[in-house]
């Protein structure tokens, strides 16, 4: 089944599927979700849901907190949309430092 999804910060709707994780479905057209792991073990696609009705699969704490969690804060890579969505986009892209040679 399909459901519109409504990414507020980024003024974008677009049709995701319930079979799907959030994640993939909207990185279907575009990358319209930071990306990363795919397995919710690095927390870079870390959303804020605002409205709609979702499953959960499990989520890593380390990137996750229940209250977070219980507040709507999840990772899109680990819900299965049910309903129509709006979500924010709240994740940090920390930029990665590299150290070659010695």
């Amino acid at each position: 089944m399909k459901h519109s999804i409504l990414i507020r910060n980024k003024g974008i709707k677009q049709d995701c599927f319930s079979n799907k994780n959030l994640m993939d479905s909207l990185y279907v057209h575009e990358c319209l979700v930071p990306n990363g792991c795919h397995n919710g073990g690095c927390g870079v696609c870390k959303i804020k849901v605002h409205s709609g009705k979702y499953t959960t699969l499990k989520m890593s704490r380390k990137h996750i907190s229940e209250e977070e969690e219980r507040n709507g804060v999840v990772l899109a890579c680990r819900i299965l949309p049910q309903s129509e969505m709006e979500i924010e986009l709240i994740a940090e892209i920390k930029p990665m430092n590299y150290r070659f040679g010695s």
